[in-house]
């Protein structure tokens, strides 16, 4: 177990520890971002889906800058939206929300640049300590082997790097195939509500694939 949130640890694996660039497509990475903050929030109990639906079990802030602002966010809008629905509509804004945080633990810090004529901002988030932020890819690579011994976080955040199309982060001498099809093992023994959180995210992403097509 991590005593990172599921949402630093995938903002880690979906960036480079060097340049702090993003490896992914940002607007999938922030779709990720918003199922893991989701999936934050139904690993401590506090929502669940019931009937397809988000529902706040728990509307109690625990003074965490992340899950709070998204439980706030659910509870004032009730349970009528499915998960998919929260990870369009998060995505937007819990990007920003997960660098503070992941900063404010001192894994990260915030790089501005303003380039060219129209002096546009460029934000990279390059490590602290590139081994330190390789533990989630590290731990996420070590029960990939061993899939019995896998805990709730470190499979769901499997399950997100998969959903999101991060398969070539993964440590392992292993084909994108065999990956992913670990994972898929991995997904299927994961509770409902986490299970409906990845396939929401999994949509969003998928959609997203399409209009980048167009």
């Amino acid at each position: 177990m991590s005593d990172l949130g599921l949402a630093d640890e995938l903002f880690m694996v979906g960036h480079n520890e060097y340049t702090g660039k993003t490896v992914i497509n940002d607007e999938m990475l922030d779709a990720g971002l918003a199922g893991a903050a989701l999936a934050e929030l139904i690993l401590q109990r506090r929502v669940s889906v019931v009937a397809g639906k988000v529902a706040v079990d728990d509307p109690r802030p625990w003074g965490d800058p992340v899950t709070d602002v998204v439980l706030r966010e659910i509870h004032s809008r009730g349970s009528e939206f499915v998960p998919r629905a929260w990870v369009e509509h998060l995505r937007g804004n819990v990007g920003e929300v997960v660098a503070q945080r992941v900063v404010a633990a001192g894994m990260i810090r915030r790089d501005e640049q303003r380039s060219g004529l129209s002096r546009k901002l460029t934000v990279r988030y390059p490590a602290v300590n590139a081994l330190t932020a390789t533990r989630p890819l590290v731990r996420l690579s070590y029960y990939l082997q061993r899939p019995a011994q896998i805990d709730a976080q470190t499979a769901t955040l499997a399950a997100l790097v998969k959903a999101t199309g991060l398969e070539q982060r993964i440590m392992l001498e292993w084909t994108r195939q065999e990956v992913s099809d670990a994972i898929t093992a991995i997904v299927v023994r994961l509770p409902a509500p986490l299970r409906d959180t990845i396939q929401g995210v999994e949509g969003a992403v998928a959609a997203m694939a399409v209009i980048t097509r167009r």
